[in-house]
């Protein structure tokens, strides 16, 4: 069995010339730095932070919350259990007490640093007693203040629904949360 050199440079032992790999590096260099002065002269998409908050999609996953019927004035959860059992972390946690339509929600905890945020919870809910808040501001130094209750997550639910979607649907858009189809 015989070993043939390696077509393409002509030399034989596979390594490229030094005229070669200077070129490669230039040719990279050259990409490199367009890119760097394309960059350079676009408008900056900076943020002073503390003092300016950075705007969020309303879709966007960020802490969860309860809202509250605004009709009823109770809680809009029917205790299904349906965001604990699709939970794949097991950080939602739901007690009640009493039977069938008696049923009172007593417990409604979510470890947040255990939420990986997919949003199963929300998707699953048949009442939207459970929506994500464009909220992103959970940083702590205690893991205790992670763990929120009932009252914590009334406190962050929004006054009026903010999860409405567009849906477009043959030439014509439908607004989820009310209203109907729109001719574009």
């Amino acid at each position: 069995m015989s070993v043939q050199p390696a077509a393409g440079n002509g030399s034989g032992n596979g390594k490229k010339g030094l005229a070669e790999r200077f070129w490669d590096g230039a040719v990279g260099l050259v990409v490199g730095l367009r890119s760097t002065l394309r960059v350079m002269f676009e408008p900056k998409a900076t943020i002073i932070y503390p003092q300016q908050k950075a705007n969020v999609s309303n879709r966007w996953h960020g802490l969860l919350a309860l809202p509250i019927d605004p009709e009823t004035d109770n809680d809009k959860c029917i205790i299904c259990f349906q965001c604990e059992r699709v939970c794949p972390d097991r950080c939602i946690h739901i007690e009640a007490t009493g039977k069938g339509k008696d049923r009172v929600l007593t417990r409604f905890d979510i470890e947040m640093d255990k939420c990986c945020y997919c949003g199963l919870c929300v998707e699953v809910c048949p009442t939207e007693a459970i929506v994500f808040v464009p909220h992103y501001e959970a940083s702590t130094y205690n893991r205790a203040n992670l763990l929120y209750d009932l009252d914590d997550l009334h406190a962050a639910a929004p006054k009026e629904p903010i999860a409405t979607g567009v849906v477009r649907v043959r030439g014509q858009v439908a607004v989820t949360g009310g209203g109907g189809a729109v001719p574009r």
